[in-house]
């Protein structure tokens, strides 16, 4: 059974008219400039209760760096959703000051870059300047944390860069551009928020190519070379599909990967305050844990909808 808190959070998502803005190709266009404000990248005020929050620009790209007071060493570069053509949400920094408070690392959160303005090439530079500017150098651990187009981020700067980080966090990932299963479309009417459409317009301005055909890369390409992965998706996202066929082909090629799949659950459920929620960052922690990065001994995870307190 689906919990009241993930019906409400559902139906206010549908509320949003977050579906119609991918749903339909010209309203997005048109919403583009709000929905890019470099203001709403910042994160808002109640975000600082118990963490410091710092701004800075590394090698052009602005960044901001949210660090607990129990500081473990650990780094966690996280790339944000959206389709490559949104800036951060709130439920995106509320999750993101939880995984700093519960593990005791420094969260790095770049706004690169988006589209269509900037493509592919553009964006992945400005991410791997970040990661070699605030990240490569640590001596503690190193997690790399991407959801929706922040996993295909992340899945291509672990491929990338010179030193590997120790574990992958991929919250409902999207990998294949094209979104070209079926069972995307099949999905669709029930998912509250995204529409395949609008990803489809997206994947084209990131990929910013004549040729373009919807490929499905990383998903066709060599993963062999990941670190342990942690994957999570709901069956009510249009995406599902895309970490369906990762969590496949990870397990094949003999990568360690932790899939966390919840039925009915809907896009980024994880960074939501529901039980559903609750429990999947509870077994988050312990997969964290299991890579060495350890939660702070003054940390402690409610049993509730709510976040770290």
């Amino acid at each position: 059974m689906i919990s009241v808190r993930a019906r409400c959070v559902a139906a206010s998502l549908r509320a949003r008219r977050s579906k119609t803005f991918y749903r339909d190709p010209e309203t997005m266009v048109a919403s583009l400039a709000g929905r890019q404000r470099m203001s709403s990248a910042m994160p808002p005020w109640w975000i600082r209760r118990g963490v410091e929050i710092r701004s800075a620009v590394v090698d052009g790209t602005p960044c901001v760096s949210i660090t607990p007071p129990t500081h473990s060493g650990a780094r966690i570069l996280h790339l944000h959703g959206g389709a490559f053509v949104e800036q951060p949400e709130h439920h995106h920094w509320r999750f993101l000051r939880w995984l700093a408070l519960i593990t005791g690392a420094s969260v790095v959160v770049p706004p690169y870059p988006l589209c269509p303005v900037a493509e592919r090439g553009a964006i992945r530079r400005s991410v791997r300047r970040v990661y070699d500017g605030t990240i490569a150098d640590n001596a503690g651990p190193v997690v790399v944390s991407g959801d929706s187009a922040g996993g295909l981020l992340a899945v291509d700067l672990a491929r990338s860069v010179d030193r590997r980080p120790d574990a992958l966090i991929l919250s409902s990932p999207w990998l294949d551009l094209g979104v070209t299963d079926s069972r995307s479309d099949r999905i669709e009417p029930d998912d509250p928020e995204l529409a395949v459409e609008g990803l489809r317009v997206a994947g084209r301005w990131y990929s910013d190519g004549p040729g373009w055909r919807g490929e499905t890369a990383p998903l066709s390409t060599d993963l062999s070379d990941l670190p342990p992965t942690v994957v999570t998706s709901g069956t009510r996202d249009v995406l599902n599909p895309d970490a369906e066929r990762l969590h496949r082909t990870l397990t094949k090629v003999g990568v360690a990967v932790t899939m966390l799949e919840y039925p009915r659950m809907f896009h980024n459920w994880i960074m939501h305050a529901i039980p559903e929620g609750a429990s999947a960052r509870t077994r988050l922690v312990d997969f964290l844990r299991g890579i060495g990065v350890a939660a702070p001994a003054t940390g402690r995870l409610r049993n509730s909808g709510s976040y770290l307190v």
